[in-house]
């Protein structure tokens, strides 16, 4: 029984602290930290009247800040205030989702209006991400290492406004190459592959990528290629026979087309000095062989003039696998250097 007439007292007082802390939020201006403490009660039918006169009131004041300060920042007319404006859009937004599940009765005591923001915030965002791009891409091309440094503010912003924009992972790459003073590579160790061909995917021309390469076998490297399926096609030849006839004469023609490929199918995987992934990069590299020949039996006069141009060709050597193998590993040092540019 003591425990029983103990109860009430912790309630009421696990009640005053509440109240309590509620009201030195208020009073600090923590608008949006009294509607997420409060705002999931009264969704689930907590209609004490002084907790909702506190949602009521931090709900229109912060709104109000908001609007004045998007309406300020407007007025500007500088690109740079866009990210913030974004933002505060979001905090409207927030704030109007957090009341909407609201008793209509609170709602109406309360002036609650559903807020329309959607057109509002996506040019917003639009307007956002292209002063983002813009400053961290003017700041990467400096190659200054503190200027690198400050971009990556402009990024971490970027991927809070639309963790899906484009530019994304290019600028990351960016930042990362220009803070290094070596960009480490690997190739993973998911295949078998000979040193001429390792070598012809890693090794670059003078100036083709815009910062020195050290090569290496750890998975944590700055660029990783991941080649996760190597194909080499088995040998074809197709071939096509038609008669061709002019001044009553006749000739039977057949074109033939020697066919053979290697494939890599992959990834690129990069990532920071501090081996945290920044993104990944799919690929997929072929190297083709294709030889058209063509050979007339019956009289050559009644052959086109098209079918007499292909004339005089004949078989020739299908390259060998690890021909066509290293032909695509060049194909891919050539697509991982533009992807490293970029």
């Amino acid at each position: 029984m003591k425990y029983l007439r103990l109860l009430p007292v912790l309630l009421l007082g696990a009640m005053l602290v509440s109240c309590n802390t509620t009201k030195k939020l208020y009073e600090a201006q923590e608008y949006d930290q009294v509607i997420q403490r409060l705002a999931p009660d009264i969704c689930h039918g907590d209609m004490n009247a002084k907790r909702i006169n506190y949602v009521a009131a931090s709900y229109h004041k912060a709104n109000q800040a908001d609007h004045e300060r998007i309406q300020a920042l407007k007025a500007l007319g500088q690109p740079e205030v866009w990210p913030e404006i974004y933002q505060r859009y979001c905090s409207m937004k927030g704030r109007n989702d957090a009341l909407a599940c609201f008793p209509n009765k609170v709602k109406n005591g309360m002036n609650y209006v559903k807020l329309d923001l959607e057109d509002d915030m996506m040019a917003a965002r639009t307007k956002a991400e292209s002063f983002l791009v813009a400053k961290a891409s003017q700041l990467l091309s400096t190659g200054s290492k503190a200027d690198a440094e400050e971009a990556g503010i402009y990024i971490r912003q970027l991927a809070h406004t639309n963790r899906e924009n484009p530019n994304l992972l290019s600028l990351r790459k960016k930042q990362a190459f220009c803070l290094a003073d070596e960009v480490t590579m690997c190739i993973a160790d998911n295949v078998d592959m000979s040193d001429d061909i390792e070598d012809a995917i890693f090794n670059f021309d003078a100036g083709e990528v815009p910062f020195k390469v050290a090569r290496t076998r750890r998975q944590s490297a700055m660029v990783c290629v991941g080649i996760e399926d190597v194909t080499v096609s088995p040998i074809r030849l197709d071939e096509v026979t038609f008669k061709e006839e002019k001044n009553g004469k006749t000739a039977m023609v057949t074109d033939y087309t020697q066919h053979r490929s290697a494939t890599y199918k992959g990834y690129i995987d990069y990532r920071d000095e501090d081996g945290r992934p920044l993104g990944r990069v799919p690929f997929e590299v072929s190297s083709t062989f294709n030889h058209d020949y063509t050979l007339v039996s019956g009289d050559q006069e009644a052959c086109s003039e098209e079918t007499l141009r292909r004339l005089g060709g004949r078989s020739v050597p299908i390259p060998t696998d690890e021909s066509l193998l290293l032909d695509a590993a060049k194909k891919l040092n050539d697509l991982i250097g533009q992807e490293l540019r970029k």
